[in-house]
């Protein structure tokens, strides 16, 4: 045999020894360091924010308000995707850069929990928002059955998030048992001695991997995507309907400026309480609570599809084997495209739960409302 070929031969098995030795890995270079840490600020100001929510709505139970069920418990899986940024992306960054051993070892007891709840609230988040369109779509709808009355009831909306939860539990739970922390004593990098990998029956169900990709993809991304476009849709034409009837029963010109000048400075107080809306300057010609309604339907369903297709297209990739998401030098390395890809995706899903607090403070009257009285209360009892 040829030597050359013999000392190739020779390499190629040093190579395949030692990648069985290690752990695939992700490089953290000072900059990805650095934006991993700006994102876990930002998920702290999150959870917090979602927080101080959560507590501004179970506050409000007055009758006259609009039911507030729907909100809290989206507050409630705002504040775990924030939390669960935090433990799989904060904590992993600190580990990988600083390469502290004693955070490594419990990164990797609650990595696999954290990574199932952090699927099961994706889920659930989408669903959340439909539950209260489809509220916001019921207050709006001037002929309510018993049916629609028995679904928006205090019981049936305590009824639907259980069962709604409990679904995403059960569809989310196989990934569960489909992923493990695997061990690499004999590597001699400690920080790549352990990783999670998909288990055996997982790699070779074809029914687990249709189910987890196909079926997950449906009910996670064009499920809810089609419904909160619809939705919001016949919302927009309904309050858009409404508001042409009123200005057709209006008086005079000059009275009709009036109203409108009180209509604003009450909407805050009043008009908004019925509706979920957004409420900007622009669009003129509509009625405040008709862009109200305009502007929340494209701050829920573009921040949701920004997330979801970023969320799809990396899944796509990492099914399909993609050549572009392994480094060229080391096969058991990323590429710099997958792992900024990955942070990217991982970043937006939180990002987007992080700033619902600054939409609703922007957009929606009364929720701006109830947080000042909220600082307010918190500063007269501190002064008290």
């Amino acid at each position: 045999m040829n030597l050359t070929v013999l000392a190739e031969l020779i390499e190629l098995r040093a190579k395949a020894e030692a990648e069985l030795l290690c752990a695939h890995y992700e490089t953290y270079t000072p900059a990805r360091f650095i934006l991993i840490t700006i994102a876990t600020v930002i998920a702290c100001l999150g959870t917090m924010g979602n927080i101080l929510l959560l507590i501004v709505f179970s506050a409000k139970q007055i009758s006259n308000t609009p039911a507030t069920l729907y909100p809290s418990v989206l507050a409630c899986l705002d504040f775990a995707i924030c939390f669960e940024y935090i433990l799989l992306f904060g904590v992993d960054a600190l580990v990988s850069y600083l390469k502290i051993e004693s955070l490594f070892k419990l990164y990797y007891v609650y990595i696999v929990p954290a990574y199932v709840m952090a699927r099961i609230t994706q889920l659930a988040i989408p669903y959340m928002l439909i539950f209260a369109t489809l509220e916001r779509l019921f207050w709006t709808s001037k002929n309510k059955s018993n049916l629609l009355k028995a679904f928006h009831s205090s019981t049936g909306r305590h009824i639907t998030v259980i069962v709604s939860l409990a679904m995403c539990i059960l569809l989310r739970s196989p990934s569960a048992f489909a992923i493990k922390v695997d061990d690499y004593p004999n590597c001699p990098d400690f920080f790549r001695t352990k990783t999670t990998n998909p288990r055996e029956w997982a790699q070779e169900s074809g029914l687990y991997h249709f189910f987890d990709f196909q079926v997950m993809t449906i009910a996670q991304t064009l499920v809810p995507f089609v419904l909160l476009v619809g939705l919001n849709l016949i919302i927009v034409r309904r309050m858009c309907s409404d508001s042409v009837q009123k200005e057709k029963q209006q008086e005079p010109a000059e009275i009709h400026f009036q109203e409108e000048r009180l209509l604003t400075q009450i909407t805050p107080v009043h008009k908004s309480s019925t509706s979920m809306g957004l409420s900007f300057p622009p669009l003129k010609s509509m009625s405040p609570a008709v862009r109200s309604a305009v502007f929340t339907m494209a701050a829920i369903v573009t921040s949701y599809l920004i997330s979801n297709i970023l969320h799809l297209s990396l899944t796509v990739l990492e099914r399909s084997g993609h050549a572009i998401l392994k480094s060229e030098e080391d096969p058991l390395m990323s590429s710099t495209f997958h792992t900024f890809f990955s942070d990217l995706v991982s970043f937006v899903y939180m990002f987007t739960s992080a700033i619902r607090i600054v939409i609703y403070y922007t957009c929606n009257p009364k929720i701006r409302g109830d947080l000042i009285d909220f600082f307010a209360n918190r500063k007269n009892a501190v002064y008290l």
